[in-house]
């Protein structure tokens, strides 16, 4: 598949991956995780970019922390998964085909299992951007090194604050000013 260097609000679906209770605490810099992931969500939520939510064995693993349910609100419909990849998951692969998008932007943990295992699947289908301030792991070297090879895969790797800028393209548009406090 031919990939596309730039984002389009209308093709682009927003993937949460396993924001969830019990492991969350335990990865590095993970308020800042969940304050930018909140703040991406929030993003889509205003541009109206699909969103689709996934939770790895939430019997296990407990749901989709406070702060993430609270950004999602009405988005907040997860899937629960036993695989790595999201595309392992059936009701995954339907909501992505209901969304009918070009592009996925996945966030989450943990980079070098659930993140890295989507992205790289995805690839056969979709363009796909990780949100580097978006996603976490345990351990340093993990999270790194799945983010390298992500990119060497190719995966876009970037950030946040980029993807919300190259998602809106110019400034003084009516997008821009809906999701400026955002961009502050």
């Amino acid at each position: 598949m031919e990939h596309e260097a730039l984002l389009h609000d209308e093709s682009t679906a927003l993937v949460v991956v396993d924001i969830q209770e019990k492991l969350l605490p335990h990865v590095l810099n993970y308020q800042d995780i969940v304050k930018n992931a909140a703040k991406i969500i929030e993003f889509c939520k205003i541009l109206e970019i699909p969103i689709i939510v996934t939770e790895q064995y939430p019997k296990g693993l407990g749901v989709t922390v406070p702060e993430i349910q609270k950004a999602l609100g009405e988005d907040y419909r997860p899937i629960e998964k036993t695989a790595f990849s999201c595309f392992g998951e059936e009701m995954f692969v339907e909501a992505l085909d209901e969304a009918e998008v070009d592009t996925l932007v996945v966030i989450g943990i943990e980079s070098h299992v659930c993140v890295l295992q989507t992205a790289l699947v995805g690839l056969d289908t979709h363009d796909i951007h990780v949100l580097a301030d978006c996603v976490g792991s345990r351990i340093s070297l993990d999270h790194s090194l799945a983010l390298k090879r992500m990119r060497d895969e190719g995966v876009v790797v970037s950030t946040a604050e980029t993807f919300m800028y190259e998602t809106l393209k110019e400034a003084k548009t009516a997008d821009h000013k809906a999701v400026f406090h955002l961009l502050k």
